[in-house]
């Protein structure tokens, strides 16, 4: 009796454990299967790297060469940023837009001219929120340097 009662909490904590990982999206599904190929939105403040402009803005992006381009035809690179690679200072960042980044597929991702940066090549890194199955978009700068203004908050809809 004991036996089967063990057995059946081993499956049963199994079960839990195969729902919970097919729950989570890789940030690779998500740019694969949400990520739409371009965004009309805006900004109030504009982010200190190309091609993240203040004000009204079309962002195009190119999954097959992992690209940003602005309406102004400025392009960076972008690789996905695994979460043990954060460092802390851009984690607390993340941290800090918990809220508004709740109930959305969101990842980390750096920038450079460089073609499929690493780590020690990103000029930047920036939070990409997808929400309504990628229909809408936030795109939010990580970097906290003191400036006298705010900081790259990109909100858009898909064409």
């Amino acid at each position: 009796m004991k036996m089967k009662k063990w057995l059946s909490l081993v499956t049963l904590g199994l079960a839990l454990i195969l729902l919970a990982a097919c729950g989570q999206k890789s940030a690779e599904d998500i740019i694969k299967t949400e990520l739409k190929d371009s965004y009309v939105g805006n900004s109030e403040n504009p982010g200190y790297e190309y091609p993240f402009n203040e004000g009204d803005d079309v962002l195009t992006f190119n999954k097959k060469e992992n690209s940003i381009t602005n309406s102004q035809g400025h392009m960076t690179y972008f690789s996905v940023l695994s979460e043990k690679d954060i460092p802390s200072g851009t984690q607390r960042v993340i941290d800090e837009l918990e809220n508004q980044l709740k109930g959305t597929d969101n990842f980390t991702i750096i920038i450079s001219s460089k073609k499929n940066p690493v780590k020690d090549d990103a000029e930047a890194a920036y939070q990409i929120s997808l929400s309504d199955g990628g229909k809408k978009i936030r795109i939010f700068e990580l970097r906290r340097n003191q400036r006298s203004f705010g900081y790259y908050d990109f909100s858009g809809t898909s064409e």
